[in-house]
């Protein structure tokens, strides 16, 4: 992990649940953002951007999992942190702004 890096994604994979066996959705992605930098991941409808940018905060949703890959975030390997450790970031150093609230933020405006 680079520090000049705030987020760093590399060879993501995550896997969702259905018929009663995991497949992968998400394969090898990489993702990097630089302090300062801001990001929007745009894509159709079920691309897999929500999931993306819940696994960038080391979550997956239910029926989901991070299967393999770094996440690192503010010199953190998120893949390795606990539950707890996570929960301390999310809401104070990273959270998801879900494309519904586009609308109500300015992206030219630090939150």
């Amino acid at each position: 992990m680079s520090d000049e890096f705030l987020l760093d994604m590399k060879n993501v994979v995550i896997d969702g649940y259905s018929d009663e066996q995991w497949h992968p959705i998400i394969k090898g992605v990489d993702l990097t953002l630089r302090r300062g930098e801001v990001l929007g991941l745009i894509g159709e409808s079920g691309a897999g951007k929500s999931t993306l940018g819940l696994a960038a905060m080391g979550f997956a949703r239910p029926g989901c999992r991070l299967t393999s890959g770094e996440i690192w975030f503010d010199g953190r390997d998120l893949m390795q942190a606990s539950e707890a450790e996570k929960q301390a970031l999310r809401g104070v150093r990273i959270a998801y702004v879900a494309q519904s609230a586009a609308a109500a933020f300015n992206p030219a405006h630090r939150l």
